[in-house]
């Protein structure tokens, strides 16, 4: 056997659960499947365990992964910094979007030894194995882009169909009972990732840069093919029978329209029942596409619209217009498929008639009645890789503090919080509904439990048109 590794998925110390953590890291569990042959790989879950207990009572790993996130990363620091005097010996690696698009801050901070690029399964396993061409000298930092660490769509397929037995489904859907309004079908959801990465470059989105941080531009999106989805389909339900539903939760699950046209016509040939959601861009929604998914068992179908402007949607770079998304919607209505729409206000070019555009458009979406769904966030979160990150120049900072855990050390840092509209009309509208979300009881309550987004996007729009 090679090393020991244990990989760590991003600590979330808050309980009241907001939708973004109701499932298992799938990255971590992916990348051990990817390297047990060759490597002992534990995972550490800290969605279901307590990792300072767990990282105490372990015997010495000789390479520690985390997998970090930007609104978590004070904690997955901490973390670092206790697994460092716990195992002084061990080498510490950061990977995913943050780590990827923020690796200076990670390695000022003294988070980790290194940063592991872009997709990380055969970047990493290059790294265990000392395939590593390039003599470094103990204080270098090299970025080398190459095309050998971009994954194939068999090497795609290969990573996704790990062993589903392992990711402790029941316990995911207990906390899941809190949300979904008993029912099954929402409770009882597994998540599968089939793209690569999204091409689309929007202004405010890192997911593009990520692959671009580690290999040349011309690297393409690729999908799980259809033949090797409905076999690792077919195995979510045999390890876990009692799954209702199967969410494809990528960017772009269903660019490739004929690969995902194939399989939803095997899957309707010799599938068992489950039901699917998948996100995607709403031109890749044509009738046709739309037909066969739901003779497959399809549900609901969730895209990015953002903004319902075309002067907005323009400046975000997001490929759409009213009028195309219009369709889509009327495409959906036609044969009654419920709709997941994702929307934002306040965002950095936004002026007050684009966000009334968008609240408007937003209710009209809850109106029209069936099980469709609005997920809306008041303003831009800051991610690094974003086009914005790199170019918008106000931006809000937050300060947080890195706890200390067993004498660790203890430091209060800086974080880019999210993007300041220029407009000084919308950032004052922004400041408002800051200020409701703190104070009005219908907020204080829901924040008070274990609530899913989409449960006040209704009174968000409401309330945005009121303050306008």
């Amino acid at each position: 056997m090679g090393k020991r590794v244990l990989l760590v998925s991003t600590w979330v110390r808050e309980r009241q659960a907001m939708g973004n953590y109701l499932s298992p890291p799938m990255g971590v569990y992916r990348l051990q499947h990817w390297l047990e042959e060759r490597h002992e790989i534990d995972v550490l879950d800290t969605g279901l365990e307590d990792p300072v207990a767990f990282l105490r009572n372990s015997r010495p790993y000789d390479v520690i992964g985390f997998s970090t996130t930007r609104d978590h990363l004070h904690d997955d620091i901490a973390l670092a910094r206790f697994a460092r005097q716990r195992f002084p010996e061990a080498v510490l690696l950061a990977g995913g979007v943050e780590a990827t698009c923020n690796y200076q801050k990670l390695l000022d901070l003294g988070m980790v030894d290194y940063i592991i690029m872009g997709e990380g399964e055969k970047a990493l396993e290059y790294f265990l194995d000392g395939a590593v061409d390039v003599p470094l000298s103990p204080s270098a930092l090299t970025k080398r882009y190459r095309y050998e660490t971009v994954l194939n769509a068999d090497e795609l397929a290969r990573a996704t169909d790990i062993d589903f037995r392992r990711l402790h489904m029941d316990e995911y859907w207990k906390r899941n009972e809190a949300v979904s309004g008993g029912d099954a079908r929402i409770r009882n959801c597994v998540n599968l990732y089939i793209t690569s990465y999204c091409p689309q470059g929007c202004r405010f989105c890192s997911t593009t840069h990520f692959i671009r941080q580690a290999c040349p531009a011309a690297a393409r999106v690729i999908t799980v093919p259809a033949r090797a989805l409905v076999r690792i389909i077919h195995k979510v339900m045999d390890q876990i029978p009692d799954t209702k539903t199967v969410f494809f939760h990528d960017d772009i699950a269903c660019h490739d329209r004929e690969n995902t046209r194939n399989w939803c016509r095997m899957w309707q040939r010799d599938g068992v029942p489950v039901t699917f959601v998948a996100t995607s861009r709403i031109v890749h929604f044509d009738g046709e596409t739309l037909d066969i998914m739901q003779a497959a068992g399809f549900r609901k179908v969730a895209v990015g619209v953002e903004a319902y402007s075309d002067s907005l949607l323009e400046k975000l770079r997001k490929g759409q217009t009213t009028a195309e998304i219009d369709d889509f919607v009327a495409r959906c209505r036609a044969i009654n498929m419920p709709m997941q729409i994702n929307l934002m206000f306040c965002q950095p070019e936004a002026t007050i008639d684009d966000i009334r555009a968008t609240a408007e458009f937003g209710l009209r979406i809850l109106d029209l009645g069936g099980e469709n769904t609005v997920s809306v966030s008041p303003f831009t979160r800051a991610y690094a890789g974003s086009w914005y990150f790199q170019n918008w120049d106000l931006i809000e900072y937050r300060y947080v503090t890195i706890p200390s855990i067993h004498g660790t050390r203890s430091e209060t840092i800086r974080m880019p919080h999210r993007f300041l509209p220029r407009d000084p009309k919308v950032r004052s509208l922004m400041h408002a509904i800051d200020d409701a979300l703190e104070e009005e009881r219908y907020f204080v309550n829901l924040r008070g439990k274990s609530h899913l987004a989409v449960q006040m996007s209704r009174r968000l729009c409401e309330l945005a048109l009121e303050l306008i």
